[in-house]
């Protein structure tokens, strides 16, 4: 009792957890701005992951169309290239002269023949083996030889030695015949099966595109896949 009265009643009594209930206030907000924070950066970094992915997309947008440009030039140009070829090669065949003679007449001995050289008629059991001759070969062998789908390359006497080595290394292909024929109204004269192309020399534009156009023929030989070599490789005088 004697205590009791010894208490002054205006000292405040004491509020317990006063200190431990700020403590924890201060924590929950410390937790909150840090969430916020984190919330931010992560924003962040999702725009910036955001604008890397647009940047990449266009990237591979731009390089697609680029590709694709390029895919378009280059298909343009084989087109244009291929066109402008066909243009010219028909343009360089538009002198060939065409004939109706039938195949598969086999005759013995020398024979003669309206066409110089003969584009087709009757001829020799045996071919003239295709290459290049520096003398004439019988007309008779070579027309089987074309009869084979092999293109026969004549050309003057007096053709300069240079042209003559072009159209020597044109029979280093399967199929083509080279030799001189006297008498050639035309500087180089170009035969196959039925057809015949006269020519200004051995660097005309034009025996390319016929040697293209008319060997080993699929519309145009008679005996397809017939050899042009195991035969004949006699020459006759000049």
């Amino acid at each position: 009792m004697a205590n009791d009265r010894n208490v002054d009643p205006t000292t405040p009594t004491p509020r317990m957890g006063t200190g431990k209930a700020g403590t924890g206030t201060g924590t929950v907000a410390s937790d909150r701005r840090a969430r916020r924070e984190q919330l931010v950066q992560e924003r962040r970094r999702d725009r910036v992951t955001i604008k890397e992915r647009q940047k990449r997309r266009r990237m591979i947008n731009l390089g697609a169309i680029g590709v694709a440009a390029l895919a378009l030039i280059v298909l343009l140009a084989f087109v244009g290239t291929n066109w402008w070829n066909d243009r010219e090669g028909n343009e360089a065949l538009a002198g060939v002269s065409s004939y109706e003679y039938t195949a598969a007449q086999h005759q013995d001995g020398e024979l003669q023949y309206t066409e110089a050289p003969p584009v087709g008629g009757p001829h020799n059991n045996a071919w003239q083996n295709c290459g290049y001759y520096a003398a004439p070969v019988p007309n008779w062998n070579a027309v089987h030889s074309l009869e084979h789908g092999a293109v026969w390359i004549t050309y003057s006497p007096d053709l300069p030695q240079d042209q003559i080595d072009i159209l020597r290394a044109k029979a280093d292909q399967s199929y083509i015949l080279v030799s001189p024929y006297p008498g050639l109204t035309s500087p180089v004269v170009a035969s196959s099966w039925n057809h015949q192309l006269a020519m200004t020399g051995a660097e005309d534009p034009a025996l390319d595109a016929y040697i293209e156009e008319y060997r080993i023929n699929q519309e145009f030989t008679p005996e397809l896949g017939a050899s042009c070599t195991g035969a004949n490789s006699g020459t006759l005088p000049f």
